[in-house]
């Protein structure tokens, strides 16, 4: 793959960045394999500069950590690891639905239905992973607090990798998980903050426990 210069407004570090961040939350890098910068830049056909900062980059998102050797390894996450992650998103995404209940255009609003119809199409879900967390997404971002949504965006990239990297999500959650966006987006559509919050962390709650569920099906079998 030749990174492309000049048709896209991103910088070769950037570009690295997001493919490797992209590789390693599609599992194609899996957890725990050791990064070399020479294949990399053969590869991306780019010089090993850019590969080091968007390694920089990564090691700070939480996809990659620095062995006692000197060397760069994808993290493997533990159950603890996606506790803590949960923690965070329990507070921030719950805070984001209430900010977007009550800033959001009638533009975000028809984006949000249109999420919920996309992700309601089965062909879609079992195969587009972007499609799962658009809803999320759409709501971070109406909610109109830059802040808010970098430090979301953040996290809901190391989410997508921490679950794919543990167990992924049973096909049968997702028509839970689509009654749950029917209930939130009535409420932002409303704009009924304070049940939008409401029903946000009680989605999160609920996801977290039946991810635990699986996790202990999966062990078990």
């Amino acid at each position: 793959m030749r990174i492309i210069v000049g048709i896209v407004k991103l910088t070769l570090k950037s570009q690295v960045y997001d493919y490797l961040k992209q590789q390693i939350i599609t599992g194609n890098i899996k957890p725990g394999e050791r990064l070399i910068e020479e294949k990399i830049g053969q590869a991306l056909e780019v010089s090993r500069s850019p590969i080091r900062e968007a390694i920089r980059m990564l090691e700070k998102d939480g996809f990659l950590h620095l062995t006692k050797t000197g060397g760069v390894k994808v993290v493997k996450p533990s159950l603890a690891d996606f506790q803590y992650l949960y923690e965070c998103r329990l507070e921030m995404e719950s805070a984001a639905a209430y900010y977007a209940a009550g800033r959001r255009t009638e533009e975000q609003l028809e984006q949000i239905k249109n999420a919920i119809d996309i992700y309601s199409t089965e062909s879609i879900v079992s195969d587009n992973s972007d499609v799962k967390v658009s809803f999320h997404d759409i709501i971070i971002e109406s909610s109109m607090n830059p802040f808010l949504i970098s430090m979301l965006r953040q996290l809901r990239g190391v989410n997508s990798f921490y679950r794919k990297a543990i167990v992924d999500t049973a096909p049968e959650h997702i028509g839970i998980a689509l009654v749950d966006h029917g209930k939130i987006y009535d409420a932002i559509a409303a704009r009924d903050k304070k049940l939008a919050r409401t029903l946000m962390k009680k989605h999160i709650e609920n996801d977290y426990s039946r991810f635990v569920g699986l996790l202990k099906e999966r062990m078990e079998e």
